[in-house]
């Protein structure tokens, strides 16, 4: 077993920037990542070499081992000596990352931390649809790609595949990834980072027996593919047919070789970086430090998640300028508030190693913050005026499949409640809500899994739930537009005057996409709002607020209003908004101009509930002028399969209302549909197209909108929201 590195050699190598690499592994789920991380660990001494390819080491939950699966992203740094004479040694900041649809969101937010990915491609099944996502995610983040072809072995003892007909697998995969990124990544890196098997950005190998290669690895050895493919020849092969391929070829100086010689360092990366990820101005003195990686700099940390553990909370991130030391005062941007880090650390997979200081260029955990929210940005306490926040992370998808929770015990809901809010700091990817006129715990997340997987959680730190069976979420909106709507109180001293309408999509679309907060000042916001919004010059100079159903406030009265009673209205329609007249549904996707308000100066005290009626009063008929509708989540689902399956398919897709965007049989092997399917019929068309296809589809789902559910389903929907909340009996 190879000798563990000692922590202050890693310190040592944190100081030169450029011999740091910070990877991560991405691909579909079960096409090896977590396999291929085992036999890193192995070299790095983590690992012992026969547990290799089986242990799972980075898949640390007990819910991962069980399931096979990786949920969470996981870190750990590892030493890394080239064979060359005189070569320094790399550290190399390994993230692994899940690979199934539930858990993408943790997919983009540790693609933050890194500037590479080696993108693991399972040889048999190819580049399928979430290999496309994740390959897209990356790009669009500006991180940069080098490819492994994992399973060789398959391709050899279980499709009996001759040479030429192999290469033919190769040439098809190293297409399609070099197609994606013409696609995907910006200029001139759309055609710089395409990758290729002679200048070695290709890897092949087997991550679960432990060998692997490149092209130039494969000719200077003394093995030859010949001989790989005599060791599965055998009809009755065992792990000792092949155990000496692991010493000729071994793994990881095929995949670490390749991220060292073609992925960036950090001073490399942020040069081209930064400016797709951070608003600021580039050409200031912090923007220039942050773009030059400058360890002299002010301390810049952009965090990619928190998680509560025993000690509080422990915020991952990555320094993008300055160094990070523990007893430091730092300001969190988003919160705006100063804190003092306690603790620093370097992750070790399973555990945490405190150190006294860490560089620039680097991935660190912080301890003892206790208003750290995934997302924020911080800033050295002494550079607040000059720091934007980094942009926000777009997630692939959202929240819109939910459960109602209960506890098993009634003394234990406030114990659930907090271990929720806990989850919810963690996991921004799940919403929790509790249903005032119901009394409901709802908890929404990204799919089944990801809200079974949470209940699990649940139970595991000390509350067991019982969860109700997961449906799909639904909101309310309007299809037109209202006259103007007059409400004047009982007492005549208060008068109320307000459209509402569907807001356009293009306008949804920005406010679903962007956190419009971090634009400052607001003349900037202006700007941005002009450009990407469907929204008028006046309603833009009179804009309030948009909410996270992307809800809209227009105050076109003439007389400023006083701060106080513009946060009260605020405060009210966010809570109008979580009960449509419909079914009880959140509200979204409406502008609500407010065209008159007079308020009798003598309300203050009883300003909430006086207003509160008013508004509700004319929202509500708004809606019901406007023609109130039933909004639901629609997948664009991407579906490979072979093409004897498409018949087959394609009828099962009437059945359940799909919509067909494109059906393409590009290749001898394989068809590729698109659809529109709503979110309430994929669980149920998921068990379908698998027993129809004989398990051999396979498919990507991906948030594309919120639609409006057809006429004939409406009002029975309605109906069974109604009864399941106990609205109707």
């Amino acid at each position: 077993m190879p000798r563990r590195k000692e922590i202050t050699e890693i310190l040592n190598l944190m100081e030169k920037t450029q011999n740091i690499r910070n990877i991560g592994f991405v691909g579909h789920i079960d096409h090896g990542k977590t396999t291929l991380s085992d036999s890193l660990l192995s070299e790095a001494g983590f690992l012992s070499p026969e547990l290799a390819g089986e242990a799972r080491a980075l898949d640390f939950l007990e819910e991962e081992q069980r399931r096979g699966i990786t949920m969470k992203s996981a870190n750990i740094s590892l030493y890394y000596e080239k064979s060359l004479e005189n070569q320094e040694p790399f550290l190399i900041n390994l993230v692994d990352t899940p690979g199934h649809l539930d858990f993408s969101g943790k997919v983009t937010r540790a693609l933050r931390l890194v500037d590479g990915v080696v993108v693991v491609v399972d040889a048999v099944e190819e580049i399928i649809t979430q290999s496309e996502t994740v390959i897209r995610q990356a790009l669009q983040e500006g991180v940069k790609p080098v490819l492994f072809i994992n399973k060789v072995d398959r391709l050899i003892r279980e499709l009996k595949l001759s040479d030429e007909e192999i290469k033919k697998k190769y040439i098809r995969i190293i297409k399609s990834f070099n197609t994606l990124i013409d696609r995907y990544a910006d200029s001139p890196f759309n055609k710089k980072w395409k990758v290729s098997p002679l200048a070695g950005s290709v890897a092949f190998g087997s991550a679960l027996h432990g060998w692997g290669f490149t092209h130039n690895i494969l000719e200077n050895s003394d093995v030859k593919f010949k001989d790989i493919r005599e060791r599965y020849k055998k009809e009755t092969y065992t792990k000792e047919s092949y155990a000496d391929l692991p010493v000729y070829l071994p793994i990881h100086k095929a995949i670490l070789e390749m991220i060292v010689d073609h992925l960036p360092n950090p001073k490399e990366a942020q040069e081209y970086r930064i400016g797709k990820i951070w608003d600021g101005d580039l050409n200031s003195n912090l923007g220039k430090a942050i773009v030059n990686c400058d360890p002299n700099g002010p301390l810049v940390i952009c965090l990619s998640k928190v998680q509560a553990d025993k000690h509080g909370l422990v915020a991952t991130g990555r320094i993008f300028c300055g160094n990070c030391s523990k007893k430091k005062e730092i300001f969190l941007l988003n919160e705006s508030t100063y804190e003092t880090i306690q603790r620093i650390a370097i992750f070790m997979g399973q555990r945490r190693e405190q150190v006294d200081k860490i560089p620039v260029g680097n991935i660190v955990a912080l301890e003892g913050l206790k208003l750290i929210r995934s997302g924020e940005t911080i800033i050295d306490s002494n550079n607040i005026n000059e720091m934007v926040p980094f942009e926000s992370v777009k997630y692939i998808t959202t929240p819109v499949i939910t459960i109602s929770i209960e506890p098993e015990y009634l003394r234990d809901l406030d114990k659930m409640k907090e271990i929720v809010e806990n989850m919810l700091i963690e996991d921004p990817n799940l919403k929790f809500e509790i249903n005032e006129e119901t009394g409901e715990f709802l908890l929404s997340g990204m799919g089944p899994l990801h809200l079974e997987v949470t209940a699990n959680d649940i139970g595991k730190k000390g509350v067991n739930v019982s969860i109700s069976e997961p449906r799909a979420v639904f909101k309310e909106s309007c299809r037109q537009k209202s006259s103007l709507i007059e409400i004047t109180s009982p007492d005549n001293k208060n008068v109320l005057k307000l459209k509402v309408e569907r807001l356009d999509s293009k306008t949804v679309g920005f406010f679903q996409n962007s956190d419009y907060r971090t634009i400052k000042p607001f003349s900037v916001l202006k700007e941005v709002l002009k450009e990407n919004t469907g929204l008028e010059d006046s309603e833009i100079e009179n804009f309030w607020v948009c909410d996270e159903d992307q809800n809209i406030i227009i105050f076109e009265e003439s007389n400023e209003l006083e701060e106080f009673y513009k946060n009260t209205i605020i405060e009210i329609v966010e809570k109008i908004k979580l009960n449509g007249p419909l079914c009880g549904e959140k509200l979204t996707e409406l502008k609500i101009t407010i065209e008159e308000l007079v308020i009798d100066t003598t309300l203050q005290e009883r300003a909430f509930t006086e207003l509160s009626a008013m508004f509700y009063e004319a929202i509500k008929s708004g809606l019901i002028e406007a023609e109130l509708i039933l909004l639901e989540p629609i997948y664009h689902t991407i579906i490979q399969l072979p093409p004897d399956h498409i018949k087959n398919t394609v009828s099962l897709l009437s059945k359940y209302s799909a919509k067909i965007k494109s059906l393409d049989q590009e290749k001898e092997y394989q068809a590729i549909i698109e659809i529109f399917l709503s979110v309430r019929n994929s669980i149920k068309f998921a068990e379908d197209i698998r027993s129809s296809t004989s398990g051999k589809a396979f498919w990507q789902n991906e948030f594309y909108a919120f639609m409006e559910v057809p006429n004939h389903e409406s009002q029975k929907l309605i109906q069974d929201i109604k009864f399941n909340k106990g609205l109707i009996w």
